[in-house]
């Protein structure tokens, strides 16, 4: 008599996520877009359509072309840097991964700032695009949503990492991010950041400016604030937050955050 085989797999539980997605055309002439920085608790992937922008995460800065994924877990630093006037097309999808990390190697199976910008071969472009836009349209119920949200991560996996070139970019400007990523803590002023990076002043802050539009200085805040974010996020008081990240003036840090993220810093651990 013929036996039957029967194979049993276990699958891990998936917890409830949040999942938003967005079309968005924009240009740099939208106040936002010059200075907006981005730290928060759920991961995000952008997908470049059109634009003349590159993709700063974390101490990289990543070049961006049509076609373009990055892709950010919870509170890496990110940023777009709009280059020109032509019209910034992209799609961007926000998820929350609490409790389900372990479904998302690609986000959480590399150190910060590593391994962010992937890319596709055109067919499977073609597909993703596809994907994004019918999950915008919103013509399908939740599960059909999730299908596609889980069809595009499956997509994500057998995407290709591209590695920036660090020589594309003035090499004080590398080392200070550098050195910034290790020391923002430190009582650090823009004179000593130009003599670690052996420039002078005006010539790190010209640089800064050409490749972030941004000073030493206010780049050294939002790295601190969003260190300050994760650290509320995961328990901190407000005061062991303010230390930790690098803020010398507990009244300063209170006021930074609250015009950085419209809440202030205990009720952002609260919300937390």
């Amino acid at each position: 008599m013929d036996l039957i085989q029967k194979r049993s797999i276990d699958h891990e539980a998936v917890l409830p996520f949040h999942m938003q997605i967005s079309y968005a055309e924009v240009s740099r002439d939208v106040s936002y877009n010059q200075t907006d920085s981005h730290v928060h608790p759920e991961c995000e992937i952008y997908i470049n359509l059109t634009g003349d922008v590159s993709f700063m995460v974390e101490k990289r800065i990543y070049p961006i072309f049509p076609g373009s994924i990055v892709i950010t877990r919870p509170f890496e630093y990110h940023h777009c840097i709009y280059h020109g006037d032509s019209l910034h097309s992209h799609f961007w999808i926000l998820f929350s991964a609490n409790g389900n990390e372990h479904l998302f190697p690609r986000f959480f199976n590399r150190a910060a700032g590593e391994n962010n910008l992937l890319t596709l071969p055109a067919d499977r472009q073609k597909e993703l695009f596809a994907l994004c836009h019918k999950m915008v349209d919103c013509e399908e119920g939740a599960i059909g949503r999730q299908y596609r949200f889980f069809k595009l991560m499956h997509l994500l996996e057998d995407a290709d990492v591209f590695a920036p070139s660090v020589g594309a970019y003035p090499q004080d400007v590398v080392f200070a991010l550098e050195y910034l990523d290790l020391h923002y803590a430190d009582a650090l002023t823009v004179s000593e950041l130009a003599r670690q990076a052996h420039v002078s002043v005006n010539t790190l802050e010209r640089h800064f400016s050409d490749v972030l539009h941004m000073s030493p200085t206010v780049y050294l805040r939002k790295k601190r604030l969003g260190v300050a974010a994760e650290l509320l996020y995961g328990g901190a008081s407000v005061m062991e937050a303010c230390e930790a990240s690098g803020f010398a003036d507990y009244s300063n840090f209170i006021a930074l955050f609250k015009k950085a993220y419209g809440i202030t810093p205990l009720q952002y651990k609260r919300r937390g």
